[in-house]
């Protein structure tokens, strides 16, 4: 638990982003968590990568379509709120949380071969 705080740090800033930009007028604010939150996630990430803890595969695709899909839809609805700004964020969302899947289950998996 020790070695993910960074991770649920990252979390913790993503979702304090996501409210503090849909319920209130401070975008550049909800703005720079939301980035901080992803920086932690990637760190989190790259260090368990280095350090062996996981082997990266075509899950991270998903990641990449997904962060790239979300963050294109927030900006597309801080421009132009439409149907397709959602569909973009919501789609970004799925990709992600199947990246957060397959990622569990080879970090799972990884461990119980050791």
């Amino acid at each position: 638990m020790k070695k993910k705080w960074t991770l649920f740090a990252g979390i913790t800033l993503l979702v304090a982003g996501i409210f503090l930009r849909n319920l209130t007028e401070m975008n550049q604010a909800a703005v720079l968590l939301i980035v901080l939150g992803l920086l932690f996630k990637t760190y989190y990430i790259v260090r368990m990568v280095r350090t062996g803890e996981y082997k990266p595969g075509y899950e991270l695709y998903f990641l990449f379509a997904g962060l790239a899909l979300f963050l294109s839809g927030l900006n597309l609805k801080s421009q132009n709120p439409s149907v397709i700004s959602g569909l973009l964020i919501f789609t970004g969302i799925l990709l992600k949380t199947a990246f957060i899947v397959i990622f569990i289950i080879r970090i799972s998996a990884q461990r119980k071969q050791k």
